[in-house]
């Protein structure tokens, strides 16, 4: 079985956003064309291919955390990066499966490594004939990185979120493409200074595309780009950056190109030359990750089947508590999330993140006289578009009334637990001289029944009609404030 968590930092999981972490740099992978994409661009004839059927690639998922076995990238967003790669490689006929378990390696050195550090980690773990990708903290201080001697790719998890296209971006370096700006690297362009001819010993792209083929990129269909870090595109998608070639024509970069520097917001897009290249290398230069082109088989869009906790359960006593559900059919693997119940705000925070093998989970580390939300996602080894099933609740030790510590409860509510249909009563200390309002809430925080009691102490409260689970119940007004977990079985 293979079963590994993922511990956040709550405050950070709410105030920083994957994509806002910043990295030092954008892509370490060494500047240049390769030996191979020269040979190709020189001679395209002798790396014709006569089919255009979907080449299926597999991936060895490394998740990298700290010795402690914390950090990993979550695996919720693990499978998002999954189904942001197959989207944007759909126009190149190229999808990715997930083959084997995921990986899990706990390292500092790895977690946040240098280029060297990083190098050893490919050489220790790579899978042969699969792409290995490894999900990090830092990969050498940059959103990622495809290391030509290390043959295989390097994750920032800052950089891995939604909407991010910097996986696509590496994967497009592993399979021979240079940046569009190639011979830029590491030289700001600057539009005061004349352009010259040649920068880094590459010849400069001029606009008219007359020296194309051997410029840049060496892809004609790439127009020149110079800009070598991070901008933004303007309402057309270009660069706001007016740039002037070595003839003094002026143009703007194509801010569509997943191989520019261009944000993540802009770019959407490889060019047919360079999906020309990906494809011919995939066949002429790592034909041993064509091994399995069998139909893919998609997972049912049906939601798994808890079996237990059951809906509500309260579990006592302080051993470790199992979560487990029915076999999803053609599922490799499960992403579980555990959420923590907040009764004052009526909402749930984050507590842990699972990635599981198998149908059941073991928790030993839960918090006693608390309430959690789990919800299970199944993925398959093509298909990792998927989404969680609804949430279920169970409470670890017995349901108690939510106060400021030291202060006593002035409310009581009873029976408990309350069987589907029966009335509830709820009882006060004394009759209050005004109102006080009471209304129960399901864990959505959805308000499901209002009552009031005006000069009275005690109150019977319907519950028809209210399906079995867990349900808050908030007591306020005249000086009270008291929060009940109510469990309808």
């Amino acid at each position: 079985m293979t079963m590994k968590f993922t511990l956040a930092s709550l405050a950070l999981l709410f105030l920083v956003p994957f994509s806002a972490v910043a990295q030092s740099s954008y892509c370490g992978t060494p500047p240049g064309r390769s030996e191979w994409l020269q040979r190709y661009q020189q001679d395209k004839s002798a790396f014709q291919t006569r089919s255009s059927d979907i080449l299926y690639i597999p991936l060895t998922i490394h998740l990298v955390g700290s010795d402690e076995g914390e950090g990993y990238l979550p695996m919720p967003t693990l499978l998002e990066a999954v189904c942001t790669i197959n989207e944007d490689f759909v126009p190149a006929n190229i999808q990715f499966f997930i083959e084997g378990d995921i990986r899990y390696i706990d390292n500092d050195n790895y977690f946040d490594h240098n280029f060297q550090q990083g190098f050893q980690m490919m050489q220790s773990n790579n899978v042969p004939n699969t792409v290995n990708c490894y999900f990090v903290s830092s990969p050498a201080g940059n959103c990622g990185y495809y290391s030509p001697g290390g043959n295989a790719v390097a994750m920032a998890k800052s950089c891995s979120g939604p909407g991010d296209h910097t996986w696509s971006h590496e994967l497009g370096h592993f399979f021979s493409l240079p940046h569009t700006f190639s011979g830029w690297e590491g030289t700001d362009y600057s539009p005061a200074d004349p352009t010259p001819a040649f920068v880094n010993n590459r010849q400069v792209e001029r606009v008219d595309g007359s020296n194309c083929a051997n410029s840049g990129d060496g892809f004609c269909d790439t127009p020149a780009d110079y800009l070598s870090y991070r901008w933004n595109c303007n309402g057309q998608g270009q660069s706001n950056v007016q740039q002037r070639d070595p003839v003094d024509s002026l143009f703007r970069s194509d801010g569509s190109l997943f191989m520019s520097y261009s944000n993540d917001g802009c770019m959407n897009r490889f060019s047919n030359e360079q999906i020309e290249a990906m494809r011919a290398n995939i066949n002429f230069q790592r034909p041993g990750l064509l091994y399995d082109q069998s139909a893919p088989v998609y997972l049912d869009t049906t939601s798994v089947t808890v079996i237990s906790p059951a809906e509500g359960e309260i579990i006592e006593g302080a051993g470790g508590v199992t979560l487990s559900w029915e076999p999803f059919p053609n599922a490799i693997g499960y992403a579980v999330d555990l959420d923590l119940f907040i009764p004052v705000t009526q909402g749930s925070i984050n507590f842990r993140t699972y990635g599981t093998s198998t149908n059941s989970i073991t928790l030993t580390d839960l918090q006693p006289n608390r309430t959690y939300l789990w919800r299970v996602q199944p993925y398959g080894k093509y298909d990792a578009c998927t989404s969680p099933g609804m949430p279920s609740t169970f409470s670890v030790g017995t349901l108690t009334t939510t106060r400021e510590e030291g202060i006593e409860s002035q409310t009581q509510i009873f029976p408990q637990p309350l069987k589907q249909g029966e009335d509830l009563n709820i009882q006060l200390g004394q009759a209050p001289i005004g109102t006080v309002n009471v209304q129960i809430s399901n864990t959505a925080g959805q308000a499901v029944r209002n009552y009031a009691l005006q000069g009275q102490r005690t109150l019977q409260c319907s519950t028809a009609g209210l399906a079995t689970g867990l349900y808050v119940v908030r007591i306020s007004g005249q000086g009270l404030s008291d929060v009940h977990k109510l469990l309808i079985k």
